[in-house]
C-alpha cells in the first residue's frame, strides 16, 4: 500500500510541475479607422472603448446614446501567446473561453477554430495539433446580433414578440445572451461583445473537471443516498474501472459512464442536514475526491463542498386553491426575499467582492431566499457559495425572459448545450432548491396582446406554443432530470393578476398597482399562493444622482432625470401615490425623499399581507434588490449598495418573529405579531403609546403564542385611542433566540406642525477608528418623523434610517471607508 501511494504521490507531483494556467491578453480593432487598442484579460468592446478615452461613461447623462453606433459594426480582438517547448509536450492543451460574447468566429494562426453563439457557457477546443513553438496568434471576430440575424428577421414569417429589445430590428428573443442588454424598464441598451471572463490557455497532463455534482437522491430519518459525479473538459480513454478515493466516503471502485463522466453513489448515516436560514443551521461538508485508474494514475483531482438536504415543489388542491410551497427536508418554508439582477450592465467588470456583499446584504436584511431572475445572467459560484454558507435558499429562473422564443433545431440544440453545462453546475450548491423555466413568457402570451401586436394567428400562433413545450415543458425538465433532482417548473407566474380567482393558484407576479389602476393599499389585500414579483419604483440617493446628473439637472423635465427612467409610467406612477400619501413635493430633492416613503410603503404592506396570511400563501419575493447602473428603479440597494429606505424596512419585515402592520379591508391599520417558525414558543410582547411631544399615553402588553405560519392579532390602531389622530406605538418583544426586538410606527390620519430647521441638531458625537463607525447624534426639540441621515459621499452604511423620532437625543451608528465629516451629511424629515 506504501509503495503504491508512493507512485502516485510522484505521478502527482510531475503533474503540477507540468499544469499551467495562462490568462491571454487581447487588443481590439476600431473598425471605423483600423486603430489598434489595449482590451485587457477580460470586456466588452465597449468597456475597452471607455478605457481608451473614445467613449465616455454611459451612466453619465445621457451618454449611453453615444454607444447605440457600436452595435453597427464587426469588430475584432487579438491576442498572442509564446508556447515553450516544456508546454508543446504536455498532454492538453486546451483553449477555454468561460464566456465568449456572443456570436464569434475565432482563428488560431489564421486557422478558423471555432464558431460560437452562445455566452451562457463556455467553449474549449483541444489545441495541441494546431499550436506551433513560439509566437501564436488568435484572433476574434465579433458579429453584433442585429448583424448575424438581420437577413433572418427580413424574411420571418413573424417576428418573435420582444417588448424590452428597443432596437427596430428587435432579435433578442433569438440571442442567447443576456436579455436585459438589450434595454429594459430598468436598464439601458449596451448590447455588449468581447469576453465576460478572461479567455485561459491551460497546459495540463491530464484533464480538466469541468463539472462536479452531489445530489441527495433519497432522504430518510436517519440517512441518505448521494449521487457524486464529475465531468471532464475532455474525452478520456477510461478504464473500465476506476478508482474513486474521499476522504468522507473512503475508496470506492466505479464505472465510468461516458468518455466525460464518472458517478458514484454513496450512503450517509445521520448526515447534518443543510437548512435555510432561521430553520437550522446550514450544515456543509468538505471532501477531497482522486479519481485514478488502476496502475494509479490520476484521471482527476479536487476539493468540494456540499450540503444534504432535499428540496420539493409542492402543489395541491386545497380549500383556498391550488397550493405553492417550498418544502425544504420534507418541511415547508415560508420564503422570504427578493428578486436578483445582473449588479452591472458589463458583466466582466461586476467582482465576486461585490456579489458577496450584496448577499451579506440579504442576510443582514433576514432573507431566506433570492430568486435569479431570467433576463440577466445564470449566478456565478462564488455567489451561490455565499448562499450556500449562509442558508439563502435559491429560486433559480432559467435565462428566458417576456419574450417568444423560438423552437428550431439548431435554437433546441443550442439551449441544450448551455443547459447541459449550466444545471449541473447550478445544483451542485445545497442553496438551489427551484428551477424555473422562464420568467413571464407563458403569462405574456396568454395576456399580453401579442397574436394582435405581431399578427401571429394560426399555424403560426401553434407554432409558438409548440416551442414553448418543446422548451420549457420537454427540453428544460429532460436534462434537470438527468443532472439534478432539484424540483423544476415550467414558468413564473403560473397565474396572472386581476381577477380575484387568480390568486388562489400557483405563483403569481403582482403589477396591479404599478401596471393597474388599483390603489396602493392592494398590495396588503391582493395575494397570491406565493408572490414571485411585485414592487413600486423609487429614485436614487443624491450620492447615486450626482454621480450621473448635475444639480440643475434635478428635475424631473431634465432631458437627464427622463433618460434614466426606463419605465413608461415611472415618475408619474410615484407622484400620483406619493402625493396621496405624503402630500405635495414642493422641489426635486423631496419627491426623491418622497419616492424613497412610498416605495417602502407599498412593499412593507404587501410582506405584510404575505405574512399574515400563511399558510395559504407561502412567499414574498420583491421586486427588485439590486442595480444595473444608477437610475430610478424598482430596487431596494443602489448601484452603489446604498440602502434605500425600502431595504430598511424590509430589515424589520422579514424578522423571523416580527410585529408587522397591516392595511385591512376597511382601510384601517392593524398590528399583528407573525412567525414562520416551525416551532411553537411563547412570547410577551410590550407596546407603548406616546404622544407626538414624547408624551407616554397608554401602555399595552401581550402574552402570546406563536404556532408555526399563524399570525397573532394584537390590536388595531384608532381601537386605543378612539378620540386621538396622531401618535406613535413602540413595540418590544423576544425572539426565539431570547434576544430582544423593536419596531416603530406612526399613525397620522391628520396632519401635525413639522418641525423646523432649528429644532433639529444633528452632530458627530465621536469616531471609532478601529471599528469604523461614526456615531452621528440628532438632538430633535419636536416629533420628526421618516428621518432620513445621507451623504454625499458614497460608500456609507447606517444602522437604521427613515425613522421616526419622539423630542431627544437619538443615535445612528455610520459605517465608512473614509471618515465622514457633518458637512458631508444630508438630512431630511416631514
Amino acid at each position: 500500500m506504501l509503495k503504491h501511494t508512493l507512485f502516485f504521490i510522484s505521478v502527482y507531483f510531475t503533474f503540477l510541475s507540468m499544469a499551467q494556467t495562462t490568462e491571454l491578453k487581447w487588443k481590439f480593432t476600431d473598425p471605423r479607422d483600423g486603430k489598434t487598442y489595449d482590451l485587457g484579460t477580460k470586456g466588452s468592446v465597449q468597456e475597452g472603448l471607455i478605457k481608451n478615452g473614445l467613449l465616455p461613461d454611459p451612466f453619465v447623462q445621457e451618454n449611453e446614446k453615444l454607444f447605440l453606433w457600436v452595435e453597427d459594426y464587426r469588430w475584432t480582438c487579438e491576442s498572442r501567446f509564446f508556447l515553450t517547448e516544456e508546454q508543446h509536450e504536455a498532454k492538453y492543451l486546451e483553449l477555454e473561453f468561460p464566456s465568449i460574447d456572443t456570436y464569434a468566429e475565432v482563428y488560431l494562426n489564421d486557422s478558423l477554430i471555432m464558431r460560437t453563439k452562445n455566452a451562457f457557457r463556455p467553449y474549449y477546443k483541444d489545441i495541441k495539433s494546431l499550436v506551433k513553438l513560439g509566437y501564436n496568434y488568435l484572433r476574434v471576430e465579433f458579429t453584433p446580433p442585429v448583424i448575424y440575424h438581420r437577413a433572418e428577421y427580413d424574411t420571418m414569417a413573424y417576428h418573435l414578440p420582444a417588448i424590452n429589445d428597443v432596437h427596430e430590428i428587435a432579435v433578442a428573443p433569438m440571442v442567447r445572451k443576456p436579455q436585459y442588454q438589450f434595454g429594459w424598464d430598468w436598464a439601458l441598451r449596451i448590447n455588449t461583445m468581447g469576453f465576460n471572463k478572461p479567455v485561459v490557455l491551460h497546459t495540463v497532463n491530464t484533464n480538466r473537471v469541468i463539472t462536479k455534482n452531489v445530489q441527495t437522491t433519497k432522504l430518510e430519518e436517519h440517512n441518505a443516498t448521494l449521487l457524486l459525479s464529475v465531468s471532464l473538459s475532455e474525452d478520456e480513454d477510461l478504464d473500465e474501472e476506476l478508482f474513486w478515493v474521499s476522504e468522507i466516503f473512503g475508496t470506492q471502485r466505479v464505472k465510468p459512464v461516458t468518455s466525460r463522466s464518472i458517478h458514484r453513489e454513496v450512503f450517509m448515516q445521520n448526515p447534518k442536514l443543510w437548512w435555510p436560514r432561521g430553520h437550522g443551521k446550514p450544515n456543509l461538508y468538505t471532501d477531497h475526491w482522486m479519481i485514478m485508474r488502476g496502475d494509479g494514475s490520476r484521471v482527476a483531482e479536487l476539493d468540494v463542498e456540499f450540503g444534504v438536504r432535499k428540496s420539493e415543489l409542492v402543489q395541491q388542491e386545497d380549500k383556498w386553491g391550488t397550493s405553492y410551497e417550498i418544502h425544504v427536508n420534507n418541511k415547508p418554508i415560508f420564503c422570504k426575499g427578493g428578486d436578483y439582477i445582473p449588479q452591472d450592465i458589463f458583466l466582466a467588470r461586476i467582482t465576486p467582492e461585490e456579489r458577496k456583499d450584496m448577499v451579506r446584504i440579504m442576510d443582514e436584511s433576514n432573507f431566506n431566499m433570492v430568486r435569479i431572475w431570467g433576463g440577466g445572467m445564470y449566478a456565478e459560484d462564488d455567489f451561490l457559495t455565499e448562499c450556500d454558507r449562509r442558508g439563502i435558499m435559491v429560486w433559480h429562473d432559467l435565462m428566458f425572459a417576456c419574450s417568444i422564443y423560438p423552437g428550431d433545431s439548431a435554437f433546441i440544440s443550442n439551449v441544450r448545450e448551455e443547459l447541459e453545462y449550466q444545471v449541473p453546475r447550478i445544483a451542485e450548491h445545497a442553496s438551489v432548491v427551484l428551477f424555473n423555466g422562464n420568467n413571464e413568457v407563458d403569462v405574456a402570451w396568454k395576456n399580453w396582446g401579442f397574436q394582435i401586436r405581431y399578427g401571429i394567428h394560426g399555424k403560426d400562433a401553434r407554432e409558438v406554443e409548440q416551442n414553448y413545450d418543446k422548451l420549457f415543458k420537454e427540453l428544460a425538465p429532460q436534462t434537470i432530470s438527468r443532472f439534478a433532482v432539484t424540483p423544476y417548473i415550467h414558468t413564473s407566474p403560473l397565474s396572472n393578476w386581476g381577477k380575484k380567482e387568480y390568486y388562489d393558484h400557483g405563483s403569481q407576479h403582482y403589477w396591479g398597482v404599478w401596471h393597474g389602476k388599483d390603489p396602493i393599499e392592494d398590495f396588503s389585500k391582493k395575494i397570491g399562493r406565493f408572490n414571485a414579483e411585485y414592487g413600486f419604483e423609487s429614485f436614487p440617493e443624491f450620492s447615486t444622482l450626482l454621480a450621473f446628473s448635475r444639480r440643475e439637472q434635478w428635475d424631473l423635465d431634465s432631458s437627464v432625470m427622463k433618460h434614466h427612467q426606463k419605465s413608461y409610467v415611472g415618475n408619474g406612477m410615484i407622484e400620483k401615490h406619493a402625493k396621496r400619501l405624503y402630500g405635495n413635493m414642493p422641489d426635486f430633492e423631496t419627491f426623491v425623499y418622497y419616492s424613497q416613503l412610498t416605495q417602502a410603503k407599498a412593499v412593507s404592506m404587501a410582506v405584510a399581507g404575505h405574512r399574515i396570511d400563511a399558510p395559504r400563501c407561502m412567499g414574498t419575493l420583491y421586486w427588485q434588490i439590486d442595480d444595473c447602473w444608477p437610475a430610478p428603479s424598482w430596487s431596494s440597494v443602489d448601484y452603489f449598495h446604498n440602502w434605500k429606505a425600502l431595504q430598511y424596512e424590509i430589515k424589520k419585515d422579514y424578522e423571523n418573529v416580527a410585529v408587522v402592520q397591516r392595511i385591512d379591508e376597511l382601510n384601517k391599520e392593524v398590528y399583528y405579531v407573525v412567525s414562520d417558525l416551525d416551532t411553537t414558543f411563547k412570547t410577551r410582547v410590550n407596546a407603548v403609546m406616546y404622544d407626538f411631544r414624547g408624551r407616554e399615553l397608554k401602555t399595552e402588553s401581550f402574552e402570546v403564542t406563536l404556532e408555526p405560519l399563524k399570525a397573532v392579532k394584537l390590536f388595531e390602531a384608532t381601537d386605543a385611542f378612539r378620540h386621538r389622530d396622531n401618535f406613535v406605538v413602540y413595540f418590544e418583544w423576544e425572539n426565539e433566540q431570547h434576544q430582544s426586538r423593536t419596531r416603530t410606527f406612526v399613525h397620522e390620519p391628520r396632519s401635525y406642525r413639522e418641525a423646523d430647521p432649528e429644532d433639529i441638531e444633528v452632530s458627530i458625537d465621536r469616531i471609532d477608528s478601529v471599528n469604523q463607525v461614526a456615531f452621528v447624534r440628532v438632538n430633535t426639540k419636536k416629533f420628526v418623523n421618516d428621518f432620513w441621515l445621507s451623504s454625499k459621499k458614497a460608500g456609507l452604511r447606517f444602522s437604521d434610517n427613515f425613522i421616526p423620532l419622539i423630542p431627544g437625543e437619538h443615535t445612528i451608528l455610520v459605517y465608512y471607508r473614509d471618515i465622514p465629516v457633518l458637512e458631508d451629511f444630508i438630512w431630511m424629515w416631514r
